[in-house]
């Protein structure tokens, strides 16, 4: 098909982008969760919402390919350069808009990944730094403390 004629029409065109919206949407959300999880220390949430965000990961990923795939059939690029052209031929104001706001939550969410890595690995560096105290403190004589504070002997040659 050429790239005058799209292989699609514009109603179904800002459906399909308002599907893709709502999904990046949805992922973003989970992500803000994800990260208030990790400032809060509340690891157990993690296990959920990585699943979910995989789910989500999944659904963004199955409704880039159908884009791309028609982007394809209309003779354009499947990437962001394909669909900029092809808005410019045939889109409406609507679309624009919509295609801009994808593209921030595309970046907006990109951003929040960047910090949980961080989070992720300042919480991975504070667990190490405990764990190497507390073995350090283990192979130590009087390395360990009690309640209240006083030295405590440590068993020797029994690991924690």
């Amino acid at each position: 098909m050429s790239p005058s004629k799209p292989s699609h029409d514009t109603p179904a065109l800002v459906a399909k982008l308002n599907v893709e919206c709502a999904a990046w949407q949805t992922l973003m959300n989970v992500l803000g969760e994800e990260e208030r999880a990790l400032i809060n220390g509340e690891a157990d949430r993690l296990g959920k919402l990585n699943a979910s965000k995989l789910e989500q990961l999944q659904t963004l990923g199955n409704l880039a390919r159908a884009r791309h795939d028609e982007l394809l059939a209309s003779g354009h690029t499947p990437d962001h350069a394909g669909m900029d052209a092809w808005l410019i031929q045939h889109g409406q104001s609507e679309q624009l808009i919509l295609w801009q706001q994808l593209r921030e939550m595309e970046q907006q969410a990109q951003a929040m990944n960047l910090r949980i890595g961080a989070l992720i690995d300042l919480r991975l560096s504070s667990t190490r730094q405990a764990l190497n105290v507390l073995l350090h403190a283990a192979t130590r004589q009087d390395g360990l403390y009690d309640e209240s504070g006083f030295s405590v002997a440590s068993r020797n040659g029994k690991p924690l």
